[in-house]
């Protein structure tokens, strides 16, 4: 391992150490002090106070949707419970943060929704990788570190609670909405890999949250957009889609968010999602696999629920489901009113209401909210940002992967090359470092409005080698990946000539587009750490050891047959 990727990973596990034991020495679980500081805070809550408490709303630093007014509104008015920051830039965040926490009468218990880091969400922020890419390492080492990562992110960042890791077992290649998220469509990796992340997260005090409960991995429909439906048996669900939900509540999860699926083995009734259906949320998680930490409903402004229920009326249902957490409500004010409403009907306990109260509150013990610090602005994107590109270039390393290979290595010696972009482009890193390579190296671009016929032609000068980069990937099936019908074209006739190595820069279920090729390199996404990993196992500076976590649709008789984790 090079040397500075030696220091800076050094660094943060000393750092991630002695921040993790500090949490652990600090807050005990179950003390005496907790049990005060709960005690006394949930005594001098109102009802409506109380209810407050189950909201986790959606605040913006920037962008179309900041929200700053209402959510301050909010905090006066009805002391929410929680925050779920979405797009913003870092320092803006933490300036709010550190505003909203000074407004709140109970310390807000934050979140975020960043499975690949802040840069998920945050401007001006690396991304780590997506989950697709990390199965493809197999390596729990480099995705424990991932976790570690990005918890300190949250931590700079004053955020208690990340939603990741991604669970579902991604066996349904035309899904929409999960995809590149999922480690996998093998159940045994997905778990391998998110229990390492969640370790990494959680041994650094930042919350893991298990998604998307009961398993959103075989739906072919967004249920930001509408309700998927899953058609199984208990027995199959319990055979796949629960399986990484059992092993994660065994190995400590502390929370687990629940889908909005349309599941009829599980809820009879038309159009309720689990994310409303008592009899997944506490029928099968809590009492059948015996959950006792948070549970965070998904979105409830999201199609998948808010397409059938009203402003407060999914509010109330996904409490009497057993939710503990509502998130994005559509309507904060009338969900207090209704829920109080439904109190007082004897529809919802007030025994209901202080046990989901107090698990929220010992949660915000834990993160150490009983004596907030205010969030130090100086240098914060700069802190975010320290250990993102080492870790990177491990992964990608570690995760480039040989689909298929009639020759190892894929350039002849002294070779004069063409390299034909599909879709975007080489870095300038990555360039120099293949034509360091090679005697020569020739490179043009097919983008979206190129013309196939051209490209072809030039393929067909005497070249030693020609490689096809396939960039600027979807990572979502809709519309091929990105790719244009005349890119398409282009592969369909290009990848079936002789001495042609491909470079998928994507989404692995995009080999349906080149399998007809003799050698096939994957690197799951289009970066310069990943180019730069594809470009080394190409030219024979790195054995690839990467593993293809999910198989595409390829006709039976292919010749490619998918000779994954082949070791030249």
């Amino acid at each position: 391992m090079p040397f500075p990727i030696r220091i800076a990973l050094a660094s943060l596990l000393l750092l991630i150490t002695s921040c993790s034991h500090a949490q652990r020495a600090a807050h005990p679980a179950g003390n005496t002090a907790q049990q005060h500081w709960v005690d006394s805070i949930y005594q001098h809550l109102s009802e409506e106070e109380r209810i407050g408490q189950l909201f986790m709303v959606a605040a913006y630093s920037g962008g179309k949707n900041f929200n700053q007014e209402a959510i301050e509104q909010l905090l006066r008015a009805h002391q929410i419970g929680g925050l779920i920051f979405m797009q913003g830039g870092p320092a803006r965040q933490a300036i709010l943060t550190n505003r909203y926490q000074s407004m709140a009468q109970v310390p807000l218990l934050l979140s975020m929704d960043a499975e690949w880091g802040l840069g998920m969400r945050l401007d001006s922020v690396l991304s780590f990788p997506r989950q697709m890419m990390l199965g493809a390492s197999n390596d729990t080492a480099l995705a424990y570190a991932m976790g570690m990562a990005v918890a300190y992110q949250c931590k700079r960042m004053g955020v208690h609670v990340n939603f990741a890791p991604v669970v579902d077992v991604n066996n349904n290649p035309a899904n929409p909405v999960i995809n590149a998220r999922s480690f996998g469509e093998n159940k045994q990796r997905v778990v391998r890999m998110a229990i390492a992340y969640m370790r990494g997260m959680q041994d650094f005090g930042v919350m893991a949250c298990a998604k998307h409960f009961p398993g959103h991995g075989d739906t072919d429909v967004d249920s930001h957009k509408d309700l998927p439906v899953v058609n199984k048996s208990l027995a199959q669900l319990d055979t796949l889609e629960l399986y990484p939900f059992r092993k994660m509540i065994a190995a400590g999860i502390q929370s687990i968010m629940i889908a909005h699926l349309s599941i009829p083995a599980l809820e009879k009734e038309p159009h309720v999602p689990t994310t409303l259906s008592r009899n997944t949320v506490t029928g099968l998680l809590k009492e059948k696999m015996g959950f006792k930490g948070l549970i965070f409903t998904d979105a409830l402004n999201m199609q998948g629920v808010a397409k059938y229920f009203n402003g407060g009326e999914a509010d109330v249902r996904a409490f009497i489901a057993g939710n503990d957490v509502l998130l994005f409500s559509q309507d904060v004010p009338v969900a207090i009113a209704r829920i109080r409403a439904a109190i007082k009907n004897g529809k919802v306990s007030e025994r209901d209401l202080e046990t989901s109260v107090r698990k929220i509150l010992n949660a915000k013990y834990a993160a150490g909210l009983a004596s907030f610090k205010p969030i130090n602005t100086e240098h914060i994107t700069e802190d975010i940002n320290q250990y993102t590109a080492a870790l990177n270039s491990r992964i990608a390393e570690a995760a480039v992967t040989v689909a298929h290979a009639e020759r190892y290595p894929f350039l002849p010696k002294n070779a004069n090359v063409l390299y034909v972009a599909v879709n975007g482009s080489l870095s300038e890193a990555a360039a120099a470092d293949l034509a360091s390579s090679v005697t020569k190296l020739t490179q043009i671009s097919l983008d979206k409005t190129g013309n196939a016929s051209t490209a072809l032609a030039k393929m067909a000068e005497p070249y030693d080698a020609v490689i096809i980069g396939v960039h600027g990937l979807s990572m979502y099936p809709a519309n091929n990946y990105g790719l244009t019908a005349e890119q398409l074209k282009f592969l369909s006739a290009a990848t079936k000539e002789p001495n042609v190595t491909v470079a998928l820069m994507g989404n692995a279920y995009a080999l349906k587009y080149v399998y007809q090729g003799d050698n096939i390199l994957v690197g799951y996404e289009d970066n310069e750490w990943t180019q730069a990993a594809v470009i080394k196992a190409m030219t024979g500076q790195l054995k690839p050891r990467g593993t293809l976590p999910v198989m595409p649709v390829l006709p039976a008789n292919s010749k490619m047959l998918l000779r994954t984790g082949i070791k030249p």
